[in-house]
């Protein structure tokens, strides 16, 4: 049995342990307490005599603890769980010398090291790779790691569910390689754009799928910097927003086409021609207005629907005669526009003008009828006739129904009846 006058040792090795930031403490070889530290009494919470009357294998076979945990299992070095009188775990490491008198042990000298800060930080930092893991699984986008040389280093599993890949065929690769070329160039663009502390941006570009299919994905990017505020590595949350995309051209052509003609309509012109001048401010363009002379006759006899086929064999027609770089558009009703751009000289707008007249003129038919209209044109010049797209509209209408007239008055000279 080990003796209490042990305590009687030097003064310096007593105050060593009495002070010690750790729990020090020794047991007699029944596993109960004969000396504890002040450090001990305090990580437990017992009081001295508390402590003293009960056992290690007691603290460590509380119902919270390790239900495996008893002196005999201890090993030299052991990190376990002890039951703090309040009832909560405190987790320790605990370090077990034995105490040997004639080969025979008869206690153990037992220093514990408090380490439940550091199982705390290591649990949340599971919980929290738990919680990624869940919500990258289960979410509808795709989260993805992106190292500083463009490569994909992780990707969520729902890539497979939205794209088609699996995880293993994007890892290691560059993500350029999945993504629409003009939208590498312009996040190129962007990404050299940012200030230094513009961590976060949203980005919508197209993404190939693996059936070949480009989509349409909405990401927000959060870069990761190095101290000198080089972006080591991107961290991305895609989504596919290819359906709102899609509802957004269709409302966007919707606002600038004609329903009928699928042509650019009124709105879409002006801000064509507006542009178009902006640009080549020292360039030729003639601008045309043309109303087709027989279309309400049409309209009146053979009914709105035949009258609705005759517009579209118009628009047709207009497509095929001007050139690619020249722009038609509907201006309403039985009018239409023409930008003819980057013009030689005017002989090329009065060839075009003369070209338009003749391929309008020549017979339609249309649901077994034969129909026959021409049109009045009018022509304004860039810069001779106004800088603008209103002025040049203006004098191009002026002009317009100024041929209509003339057209009207000829036909009356030949029809005087």
């Amino acid at each position: 049995m080990l003796q209490k006058n042990i305590l009687e040792q030097p003064d310096a090795l007593k105050c060593l342990f009495d002070n010690h930031p750790d729990g020090i403490c020794i047991l007699d070889g029944d596993g109960k307490f004969l000396y504890v530290n002040e450090s001990n009494i305090t990580m437990l919470g017992y009081t001295h005599d508390e402590i003293l009357q009960t056992s290690l294998n007691h603290l460590l076979n509380s119902r919270r603890a390790n239900i495996s945990n008893s002196v005999t299992n201890i090993k030299s070095s052991s990190k376990l769980a002890i039951n703090h009188k309040k009832g909560y775990l405190v987790y320790v490491r605990l370090t077990s010398i034995p105490l040997v008198s004639d080969g025979l042990e008869f206690g153990s000298f037992i220093r514990f090291e408090d380490i439940s800060q550091q199982v705390e930080q290591t649990k949340d930092l599971f919980d929290i790779q738990e919680m990624f893991t869940l919500i990258s699984e289960k979410s509808q986008n795709i989260i993805s790691s992106i190292s500083a040389d463009g490569v994909f280093t992780y990707i969520s599993p729902t890539v497979e569910a939205l794209l088609g890949y699996t995880p293993e065929e994007v890892i290691g690769k560059p993500a350029a390689f999945f993504n629409d070329p003009d939208t590498n160039k312009k996040f190129v663009e962007h990404r050299n754009s940012l200030f230094i502390d513009q961590n976060t941006v949203r980005f919508t570009g197209r993404v190939r799928n693996k059936s070949g299919e480009y989509r349409w994905y909405e990401t927000t990017a959060e870069y990761i910097r190095d101290e000198t505020g080089n972006i080591i590595q991107t961290i991305c949350v895609g989504r596919d927003v290819n359906d709102r995309k899609k509802a957004e051209e269709t409302i966007a052509h919707l606002a600038y086409h004609d329903s009928l003609t699928n042509l650019p309509n009124r709105r879409f012109f002006k801000k064509y021609v507006t542009e178009k001048l902006e640009e080549s401010k020292d360039e030729l363009h003639s601008l045309m207005l043309l109303d087709l002379n027989g279309f309400k006759y049409v309209n009146d006899t053979f009914g709105h629907d035949i009258g609705d086929l005759l517009l579209l064999e118009v628009a047709n027609r207009l497509k095929n005669v001007v050139a690619d770089n020249d722009f038609v558009a509907r201006w309403g009703g039985d009018e239409f526009t023409v930008l003819q751009s980057h013009l030689e000289n005017k002989a090329d707008a009065t060839a075009l003008m003369t070209r338009i007249k003749e391929i309008i003129a020549e017979p339609i038919m249309i649901a077994g009828n034969t129909l026959y209209i021409t049109a009045s044109v009018g022509v304004s010049f860039f810069l001779e006739d106004g800088d603008t797209a209103e002025t040049l509209i203006k004098n191009a209408d002026e002009r317009m129904y100024r041929a209509k007239n003339q057209a009207k008055l000829l036909e009356q000279k030949k029809n005087p009846h």
